[in-house]
């Protein structure tokens, strides 16, 4: 984990949450985490990447390295944003079935690995 980053923890949940999206069966891995007592479902994806977190260039220096994994965690909005738009009472079947959601997965896949090569 880059030890100049003002909070590490986040970006080690911000590449937990990319897990999640990248996930082949993001739903079984909900319903298991669900299982275990924890809270786990696309709710969650979007409270942690709007509520909760900007992941903008002011988050360079906290959670982020550059502004290359900031536009990375924005194309992963975007999507997740046009998703809502068109599910804004979606459930996590509504959402992994939009016709989006795969790409959606390969743009997770593409930050997932970029962050773990550099953590």
């Amino acid at each position: 984990m880059p030890s100049s980053l003002a909070n590490p923890e986040k970006r080690k949940e911000l590449i937990l949450y990319l897990e999640e999206l990248a996930a082949d069966d993001p739903e079984e891995l909900w319903r298991n985490e669900r299982k275990q007592g924890l809270v786990s479902d696309i709710d969650q994806i979007f409270h942690f990447f709007f509520d909760d977190n900007d992941f903008d260039e002011g988050a360079i220096g906290e959670s982020l390295l550059d502004s290359k994994e900031a536009k990375a965690i924005d194309e992963v909005k975007a999507l997740l944003t046009t998703m809502l738009v068109d599910l804004p009472n979606g459930d996590d079947a509504a959402f992994v079935s939009h016709h989006l959601w795969r790409r959606l997965r390969t743009r997770a896949q593409a930050a997932h690995s970029a962050f773990e090569a550099r953590s």
